[in-house]
């Protein structure tokens, strides 16, 4: 078998990100592909249930002890190293292998294959070679996150639920847009709004936000909780504290927000197809 070790070249550049849209990009070249990641540090059990979701590969779940738990019969092993490991050596005790490096330098410059190794720049301007392009897709958080943050109550959860992406932070205006422009203007949004402005609540739910934070703490106008229930496209929660305390508080989870859902596998999979061409996965 051969096995791919995918690391960062610094913390937070993306690895897991690169080693889910490489098995994707293995995967749908034809190759039967294994995903895995290796025990080393505290979000190594995270990232293996998340690469045990993914239904193009196989994996198991659970971060392996050792680099040669890695090998199997046949097809691809895509090993995620950990946070601060040498990915060369990984590579060298699963007994061989080729190293794809992740960089979020912030510039293209570093992309290329040097000394063994494949570095792909992460967050870059679009177009460049072996780069992926910042996208507020990838950096978007989920309901769950902003839930967590905003120390938020759920009184309805959309069909999606909490593993639904939000790109987009939209606050309520003070005054009734019965044709949602302000509203309308985003796809993939949360929409914060004071929770006695049932007027606008409404007006939010038209334009079917992902997620709708009402703020003060007050509890919502019924009816508005029978609208929500009965469309089930919007998860409703209810935070404690003011508008203003609400968004500062969620505004942080962009671009921090850990890497999971289909959404964001099927992106960084059509982003690593455009940027890693057959010869180099050859």
């Amino acid at each position: 078998m051969a096995v791919i070790v995918v690391g960062g070249v610094e913390p937070e550049a993306g690895a897991t990100t690169m080693a889910a849209g490489l098995a994707h990009r293995l995967a749908y070249a034809g190759n039967t592909v294994r995903v895995e990641r290796l025990a080393g540090d505290a979000r190594a059990e995270g990232d293996a249930a998340l690469f045990a979701t993914l239904e193009f590969a196989s994996a198991s779940g659970t971060p392996l002890a050792v680099p040669s738990d890695a090998a199997a019969d046949g097809g691809v092993t895509v090993l995620e190293a950990p946070a601060g490991a040498d990915p060369a050596a990984i590579a060298r005790q699963a007994g061989g292998g080729r190293v794809l490096l992740v960089s979020a330098a912030g510039d293209a410059a570093s992309a290329g294959s040097t000394g063994g190794a494949t570095t792909i720049a992460n967050r870059v301007a679009a177009g460049a070679a072996m780069a992926v392009p910042e996208d507020r897709l990838l950096a978007a958080p989920t309901v769950e996150v902003l839930r967590e943050v905003s120390g938020a109550r759920v009184l309805a959860r959309s069909v999606v639920g909490d593993a639904s992406i939000c790109e987009h932070i939209v606050v309520g205006p003070v005054f009734e847009d019965s044709d949602e422009p302000h509203f309308g203007r985003f796809d993939r949004k949360v929409i914060v709004t004071r929770a006695e402005k049932v007027d606008i609540a409404l007006a939010a739910l038209r334009t079917a936000p992902r997620c709708l934070i009402l703020t003060g703490g007050h509890d919502p106008s019924p009816y508005l909780l029978d609208r929500v229930a009965s469309d089930r496209n919007t998860t409703l929660l209810l935070s404690p504290n003011d508008t203003v305390t609400t968004v500062h508080a969620i505004e942080g989870t962009f671009g921090s927000a850990a890497f999971s859902g289909a959404e964001k596998v099927e992106r960084i999979g059509q982003h690593l197809a455009a940027a890693i061409d057959d010869v180099a996965l050859a």
